[in-house]
This record gives C-alpha cells, structure tokens and sequence, in this order.
C-alpha cells in the first residue's frame, strides 16, 4: 500500500488555508512546521519499497524532520525582520528543511516480507530487518528538494502549497535505496534452501 499523500494534502489544506499559526509571529513557524511533520508521519505510515512492497516498519523520526523545518522558518523570519525589510533568501533558507526530512529516514528498517518483486530470493534469508537493508535515505535530493519546498511557499495560492510539497516529497522517496538478502529452494533439495546474492532496490512510494 504506498503513503496516503491526498489525507497529507488534505489535512495541509486546512492549514494552510485556515488560520495555520493562528496569527502568533512569534512561533516563528513551529506550529506549521510540527503541522507538516504530523501530516506527513501519518502519509508514509503505508509507504514501502516501491518493487517489492517492503513496508516501513520503524525507525522514522518525526522531531528530525519537525527540526529542520523550524530551523528554516525561524530563518526566514529572520530574514524578513532584518533591515532592509521583507528579504527573500531563497532556496538556501530551504536546506534545513530539506535536510531533516531526508535524515528523519536515515535509520527505517523495513519488513522483511513480502518478498516478491526479488527476483528468485523469494524467502527473506533472516525474517528481521537487515533484510530489507537501506542504504541511503536519499541524501542525493537534498538540493531538489529544497527547491521544491522553497517554490511551494511561494505558490499563489494556499491549496497549492502542499500539492508541491507532495511532490518534492515523492521525487525523494525515490531516491531513497538499499540492499534485499533472500534465499530460494535448492532444486538439488538438500540444503532445502540456499541464499542469493543481494539483489539492490530503489524507491520508496
């Protein structure tokens, strides 16, 4: 079953539109942010390996991700308050952001099963986690995925704002990958099973 992105859009809408800080300055974003991480811990609770359907299991962290965000718009109110007033950073405001999203994955573990979509490793070699192994939580999207957060608050309106962060989102679960250890029947029968050789996988959805 992949991440339930409409019920993240959903629930961001209301936000955004609504009374979102409920005119407090001097949150400097913490409520959205915390907002946003709620949303999108509840989004990938059904996410998985996108092949093979691994499920997350565990090891997601809110606060990594609730962090950055904070971080980022107590930058750009920052920003915005120093002389000369209103000053738009940019993108870079956007990295801490960015940043604790890919690294609130650095420590998931998946399921082990089910196993289809390896390839002839059709049994997992352990049943525990490290064989569903991930080895990069996508640090590669960084970057892209500042950008993606810095134009969606810049949208023109508010019910665009998290149809563009869902879409930042997504292009980094791709992004995300790792290493699948299996095993499949001996058709010489003894030993009954045998390991293969670890098959990679890519993506998250």
């Amino acid at each position: 079953m992949p991440a339930l992105w409409p019920a993240f859009q959903a629930q961001m809408n209301t936000w955004f539109c609504g009374d979102a800080e409920g005119g407090e300055t001097t949150t400097n974003g913490s409520k959205t942010a915390a907002e946003i991480a709620s949303a999108y811990e509840t989004a990938i609770a059904t996410a998985g390996v996108t092949v093979p359907g691994n499920m997350v299991a565990s090891g997601w962290v809110k606060s990594t991700m609730q962090t950055g965000f904070e971080t980022s718009f107590a930058q750009q109110m920052q920003a915005a308050g120093t002389p000369p007033e209103g000053i738009d950073i940019g993108v870079p405001v956007w990295i801490a952001a960015a940043t604790g999203t890919v690294n609130a994955w650095a420590a998931v573990q998946y399921q082990a099963m089910p196993a289809i979509g390896h390839g002839l490793a059709t049994i997992p070699l352990t049943g525990g986690p490290t064989d569903c192994l991930q080895l990069d939580p996508g640090l590669g999207a960084i970057p892209g995925l500042a950008s993606d957060i810095n134009d969606a608050f810049h949208s023109e309106s508010c019910s665009l704002v998290a149809s563009v962060l869902v879409a930042g989102f997504t292009k980094h679960l791709t992004m995300i990958s790792g290493l699948y250890s299996g095993q499949m029947p001996n058709p010489a029968g003894t030993p009954p099973l045998i390991p293969q050789p670890p098959v990679p996988w890519m993506g998250v959805s």
